[in-house]
């Protein structure tokens, strides 16, 4: 809790300094809380996978946030990656192979505190295309890199899959969630080689250009991880017995009103939802005697007790949040990936004397 309401009190502090330096120390303490070094300027952004934005309209299961239900691995953190290997060869294709692709992710933004839960690798076709044809789809992991002009040496590659399908509305899911692991180590992480073959036949068969034209077709390919940061993840606590809302003086402890535009604080080219929310805020002053409505910790009603014998020399307890709930940030990275996290303690719900 520590960590995120340091959070928190950052982009207050952020949002009320937003027109003085243009990276100030508040911010830098925000970037690296989400994984940035710097804040983020989306060059060619690509588009927001449509799992990422279906688990975030879902929202956060408040009873398990750190478990990622929609793909049902433990997680607080979703990342997408864009390919960043070289174009598809197709002049090089002979006897039956209709495409060769090296494949790049870099996964180094992953910190070491995470544990990477998942990872899942999408092959994605031109949609509205469908085709009878089989296909057999080949996907290498790269053990050696060859040297540049050399000819390519199989033994420098592991297989990884061997899948036929036929070409469908839908994309390729292939689970490489050990390689992703090794592939947080970044002397770890040589790419990926994806062939695909027509006819189901990897043994040089001459094929017909026409086969393969659906092939040519390809798209992309992305990598999505999961991880989880045990250090924004919580175990659940009990929940506090409700008390009645009644009216309280002005300048009584007690929950204000507070929205958070991201535009005020210049993060609006980079964070894609939410644009702001309800962060809310604690202020007022804890009187003495604490009524149980100001929500006073044992320590607190023993302040005010001795505050009330000797003035001078103790203060009384500080207005502070109770009660806080987590938030979902969908965002682009500085590799222009795209990322969803979820953030334990950015809402004040509930405010007392501490």
């Amino acid at each position: 809790m520590a960590e995120c309401g340091l959070f928190l009190s950052y982009l207050f502090t952020l949002l009320f300094m937003a027109d003085c330096s243009p990276l100030t120390f508040q911010e830098k303490m925000l970037l690296k809380a989400l994984g940035l070094n710097t804040r983020p300027i989306p060059v060619a952004p690509g588009p927001v996978p449509k799992s990422l934005k279906d688990i975030f309209d879902k929202g956060i299961n408040k009873d398990n946030p750190c478990m990622m239900e929609g793909l049902g691995v433990p997680g607080n953190i979703l990342r997408s990656y864009r390919d960043q290997g070289p174009l598809p060869s197709h002049e090089d294709s002979q006897g039956s192979l209709c495409l060769k692709k090296l494949l790049f992710f870099d996964l180094s933004v992953v910190e070491s505190k995470e544990k990477l839960t998942l990872g899942q690798l999408e092959v994605k076709f031109k949609h509205n295309t469908y085709y009878g044809q089989e296909f057999l789809l080949r996907l290498y992991r790269t053990v050696q890199l060859s040297l540049k002009g050399m000819r390519e040496n199989h033994g420098n590659r592991k297989l990884l899959v061997t899948q036929s399908f036929r070409l469908l509305h839908k994309s390729l899911y292939l689970n490489l969630t050990r390689v992703a692991e090794d592939w947080t180590n970044p002397d770890k992480n040589m790419g990926l080689v994806l062939e695909i073959y027509a006819n189901n036949d990897t043994t040089g068969t001459k094929r017909s250009s026409k086969i393969c034209e659906p092939i040519q077709s390809f798209i992309h390919t992305s990598l999505l991880t999961v991880s989880l940061d045990p250090s924004n993840c919580k175990t659940s606590r009990a929940k506090r017995s409700v008390h009645p809302s009644l009216p309280t003086p002005s300048n009584i402890c007690k929950k204000r009103r507070l929205y958070i535009d991201f535009k005020d604080v210049g993060w609006q080219n980079w964070v894609i939802a939410p644009r702001g929310y309800m962060a809310n805020y604690c202020y007022g002053e804890c009187p003495y005697p604490l009524t149980e409505m100001l929500r006073g910790t044992n320590h607190a009603v023993l302040q005010t007790l001795v505050h009330s014998v000797e003035p001078e020399n103790t203060p009384l307890p500080c207005c502070a949040p109770t009660k806080l709930s987590p938030i979902s940030m969908l965002y682009y990275d500085n590799n222009d990936n795209v990322v969803l996290r979820h953030y334990e303690d950015m809402v004040v719900d509930e405010c007392g004397c501490k």
